[in-house]
């Protein structure tokens, strides 16, 4: 019998929640679990104590989707990350910018290992500014690697116009270090994207060896179904092209949560809080759409230019430390109940607060132990929920008050039965997790072409999106385009613009 279940997972920084979905998309099981220090540990946990529970077959798995913070929080912890040698192919240039120059200082340090800048690269409309020299790119890769880099970025003027020189540095150095190109991974502005393909080299090894753990925990579990990872886009690739480009996982978590708690409520257009253990996420979903930022978007401080979903957050969550000059932003995270003073520890979180005015119950929490007023607790729960509601106001459009849909853990913590406008739907803890399983399988085509035949061109880059998508496992009936960008090149010859189709569909 062919299989029909999907199993979601999500390891955040506090919990790794895992949901089972039948082929109608509803869920028949859940589980949540402590993240532990080693992914691979609780990721197993979640996986045996969910079938445990349900009683679930691994040979009915059809597909295990996995969604993770983990790339993002070794960025933001610069922690375990790659030693980067990167090599700019702009020699016409002299280095006025040096590489990562607004970078958090500690997150440079750690990433930035060497750099060697050597000739080549193109002029807008696609003209070469000097000619590639092969001696000097085999001199800036043995510089590098002399240097003890662990992985190498390649970033070309104008490559996502003409990927030349990039796809020929890559073959010099091909199986001596990792490589990543920055023709593969951001757009045309070359500060961007040279940020971008560095935190792809410096997370290569990270993402890598936790990604081939989890593979490995689940196969003890008997799952014999592949494993996928979903990305920011709300999608999903498979292991090794995430182990590739591990910055394509980079906001994935958001994402899932926001697809997550749309589809619990079967709401179209609406505002999405998701309240972990540190931070809360507002996101605005439109005909059914994660809103995309239409700016640079930034992680740690680091300025990006792929698409992400436009998100405001704020540390605000159930671990988040309370004390007489406000909430957060540090937190207990995974550590609450060794650390709150309902579990006998000794600091005052939010949840401590939610607890004593009777919002939530949790087993082996004693109010009593907790050091607060009533009237204390009162106040801090509303000033956490001004908080919230000023995130929500910012991405509300002008004159439309949609829907509020709370989920997450810390969902919990408030007491909204009053509230009209907040919906806090079942499974709304795992929303996370019900997002990722309901990722679907997609394809996307990049590529550089005249327009002068407008029409047949684009209906055969539209073409080549669902084909790719189809050979990857999505139902032919239900694939279809669901973003198409056009980026003219202006100053070039021939009417010729930089073409991204993305064609997506469920799982055949």
């Amino acid at each position: 019998m062919k299989p029909h279940l999907t199993i979601g997972i999500d390891i955040g920084g506090t919990f790794t929640d895992a949901v089972a979905v039948d082929a109608s998309q509803r869920i028949v099981g859940f589980h949540k679990t402590l993240t532990t220090p080693q992914l691979e540990e609780g990721f197993k946990l979640v996986l045996d104590q969910l079938i445990q529970e349900t009683g679930l077959n691994p040979g009915a798995v059809q597909t295990i989707h996995v969604g993770t913070t983990h790339a993002t929080n070794a960025v933001l912890q610069a922690k375990d990350l790659c030693k980067v040698g990167l090599i700019r192919i702009a020699g016409h240039q002299p280095d006025t910018i040096p590489p990562c120059y607004t970078w958090p200082a500690d997150v440079r340090s750690a990433v930035l290992h060497a750099y060697a800048t050597i000739d080549g690269g193109f002029e807008c409309d696609g003209r070469t500014i000097t000619p590639l020299d092969l001696s000097q790119a085999r001199a800036a890769i043995e510089q590098l690697l002399t240097q003890g880099v662990e992985s190498i970025a390649v970033c070309g003027v104008f490559s996502p116009l003409n990927a030349e020189h990039e796809l020929a540095i890559a073959e010099l150095a091909h199986n001596r270090v990792p490589i990543s190109l920055s023709h593969r991974i951001g757009g045309i502005g070359f500060m961007e994207r040279e940020n971008a393909t560095v935190l792809n080299a410096c997370l290569k090894k990270i993402m890598g060896s936790g990604l081939a753990k989890l593979a490995d925990s689940a196969k003890r579990l008997k799952f014999t179904c592949p494993l996928q990872i979903t990305q920011n886009d709300g999608s999903v690739i498979a292991l090794q092209e995430a182990v590739d480009y591990p910055i394509l996982t980079i906001s994935a978590g958001q994402t899932n949560s926001f697809i997550g708690g749309m589809r619990l409520t079967g709401l179209k257009d609406c505002i999405v809080v998701d309240i972990g253990g540190t931070s809360a996420d507002v996101g605005l979903i439109k005909n059914g759409i994660p809103k995309r930022s239409i700016e640079s978007c930034s992680i740690g401080g680091i300025t990006l230019n792929f698409p992400m979903p436009d998100v405001l957050s704020i540390a605000l969550g159930g671990g988040s430390h309370v004390h007489s000059h406000g909430i957060g932003p540090a937190s207990s995270a995974r550590r609450l109940m060794q650390e709150a003073q309902s579990f006998g520890g000794n600091q005052l979180t939010l949840t401590d607060m939610a607890l004593k005015l009777g919002h939530l119950s949790i087993p082996g929490a004693r109010i009593e132990r907790i050091q607060a007023s009533q009237e204390y607790a009162q106040q801090v729960m509303d000033t956490a929920l001004h908080q919230l509601r000023t995130l929500v106001d910012q991405v509300t459009p002008y004159r439309q008050p949609l829907p509020v849909i709370l989920v997450g853990g810390g969902a919990s913590l408030f007491n909204l039965q009053a509230c009209e406008r907040y919906l806090v739907p079942q499974y709304f803890q795992v929303a996370n997790a019900y997002g990722a399983a309901l990722a679907q399988v997609a394809m996307k085509t990049d590529v550089v072409v005249s327009l002068d035949q407008r029409e047949a061109v684009m209906a055969d880059i539209k073409a080549q999106a669902k084909q790719g998508a189809i050979a990857r496992g999505a139902c032919p009936k239900r694939v279809d385009i669901v973003d198409l960008q056009i980026i003219p090149y202006h100053y070039m010859p021939g009417n010729k613009a930089r073409v991204i189709a993305v064609a997506a569909g469920p799982k055949a």
